[in-house]
């Protein structure tokens, strides 16, 4: 698993180099990413949702998820109260927001190959729930600007985002024993392959380490209270859901680790918010530390 984590960072120093070398642009992450979540992305889905064993008793990931998100965004807004309307909503919307299609399935695939993807799709559809409703409400209601909340923005949000599609498909069809015939699943497999190398060469060309030092002290704090939820949370949840299944506390416990969503900094464009210096240092570092976590982790433990 070392020399996975190897290749994988590797990749992102690759993305990364390229950008500098400017054999690409930061602006061409944009084609890998559609690449990724409308085509390797929802391959892997299929392929590894096709004949899964599915058990409904997964549904406690989402609503686990969508419990987090509100108390975490609560606890968050509550420690910038001496802040003004702006920063709020920017760490408002940055807490709980989580990486799990980018960063996390392809080492998810890597770590646990044969289930990972499963738990981790049944924790995304509650992350894209706290991404396109709750996050959204935050940015909009901290917002100095003149949009309000909009529920047909949200809706179309929800149903425009293919991997999650294709993941609330797959698994109707998969507790309706419908599976698809194996050149299909052939097919959907070549495609599915190009999924691991694709997103991490996408997170090195997204990478950024300028550092504004005037926003240094707000990122601290908020870094630390990101991940400090996240591992209370995750210990919390480990010790005392009564559940026996320990790969669902092990999803609960990394997804919370996981770094901020790219998203949202088209939502602070949306709402016109100054603090995209913030937005923009934050999903950096989180990255790197998501990273270093998830390989120590794994390291220990699998």
């Amino acid at each position: 698993m070392t020399q996975q984590f190897i290749i994988i960072i590797l990749l992102i120093a690759l993305g990364y180099g390229l950008k500098k070398l400017k054999y690409f642009k930061a602006n061409d992450s944009q084609i890998f990413a559609t690449l990724v979540l409308n085509i390797t992305l929802p391959s892997l889905v299929i392929v590894n949702l096709n004949k899964a064993e599915l058990d409904l008793s997964l549904s406690i990931l989402p609503i686990m998820m969508i419990i987090f998100g509100v108390l975490a965004k609560i606890i968050v807004i509550w420690c910038f109260l001496n802040h003004d309307n702006q920063v709020r909503g920017t760490v408002g919307m940055m807490t709980a927001s989580l990486n799990i299609g980018l960063f996390a399935y392809p080492l998810v695939e890597a770590i646990w190959p044969e289930k990972g993807m499963i738990y981790f799709g049944m924790a995304d559809i509650g992350g894209a729930i706290i991404m396109f409703g709750v996050t959204y409400f935050v940015g909009s209601y901290f917002s100095e600007g003149p949009d309000s909340f909009d529920f047909k923005y949200l809706g179309k949000n929800i149903v425009k985002s293919v991997p999650l599609m294709t993941y609330m498909i797959m698994f109707i069809l998969n507790l309706l024993n419908i599976h698809f015939p194996k050149p299909v699943i052939d097919f959907f497999s070549v495609l599915s392959q190009a999924n691991m190398p694709l997103s991490m060469l996408l997170l090195g060309l997204m990478l950024s380490f300028n550092i504004e030092k005037r926003y240094l002290p707000l990122v601290l704090k908020y870094l630390s209270l990101h991940y400090g939820l996240g591992l209370i949370a995750g210990i919390l949840v480990y010790f005392f859901l009564p559940v026996d299944d320990a790969m669902i506390k092990t999803t609960l416990l990394i997804t919370w680790l996981l770094p901020v969503g790219v998203s949202i900094i088209p939502y602070s464009i949306q709402f016109k918010y100054k603090t995209l210096p913030i937005v923009g240092m934050v999903t950096n570092l989180t990255i790197v530390i998501s990273i270093v976590i998830i390989y120590v982790y794994q390291a220990l433990f699998i």
